[in-house]
């Protein structure tokens, strides 16, 4: 698909609210150079933790995990046995039906038009520790550098611009704290614990 085209579905599907499942359901939108991030993701999350990881494509994080924890995957299309089929932009999100401690995002949150109401639905879903991954928008850039960024975020179908502190308030305000922050590539991988 062309540059210019796709940009224009992907700002339609945005302003829309639509999660674009005819790419998440190929095989081809799963990339393999992911891993290492999984890799990095599961490395914080605590040995014996009920987990739930939204957006578990290729279920590499189930793999990865530390001993003892049990695991749910989740996301817009089955992804193997025991898949919570969900789809994070409708509303009103439904009752988890195990209560986990554990949230892991791996590359999802910039596809997620309500990033607010996400965070503070898994507070109220008892989720205690999330982990996730983010690409954000740079800060205090010129127009023609704005531009430039808005046109990657839309071609890659990403339904917000948020910045890393507009990320961090999100979570904040739902009264989870970021205890760590490294980066992977242009993403920054954040793990957030919630205050009691």
């Amino acid at each position: 698909m062309q540059a210019a085209p796709r940009v224009l579905r992907n700002a339609v599907m945005s302003l829309r609210g639509r999660a674009d499942y005819k790419r998440w359901a190929s095989s081809n939108g799963l990339e393999a150079w992911w891993e290492e991030r999984t890799q990095q993701l599961a490395a914080l999350v605590p040995v014996g933790s009920r987990i739930i990881e939204f957006g578990a494509g290729r279920r590499q994080l189930e793999q990865l995990l530390p001993a003892d924890c049990t695991y749910t995957p989740s996301d817009l299309v089955v992804r193997g046995p025991g898949t919570l089929v969900l789809d994070l932009n409708t509303r009103p999100l439904p009752a988890l039906p195990q209560i986990p401690e554990v949230a892991v995002f791996g590359g999802v949150l910039e596809y997620i038009s309500d990033v607010r109401g996400l965070v503070q639905w898994l507070a109220d879903s008892g989720v205690t520790l999330c982990v996730a991954s983010f690409d954000p928008a740079p800060k205090e850039l010129g127009h023609i550098a704005r531009y430039r960024e808005l046109n990657r975020r839309l071609y890659y179908g990403y339904m917000n611009h948020l910045t890393e502190d507009q990320l961090v308030q999100a979570f904040e305000a739902a009264k989870f704290r970021c205890v760590h922050r490294q980066t992977w590539t242009k993403q920054v991988i954040f793990q957030f614990h919630r205050l009691p």
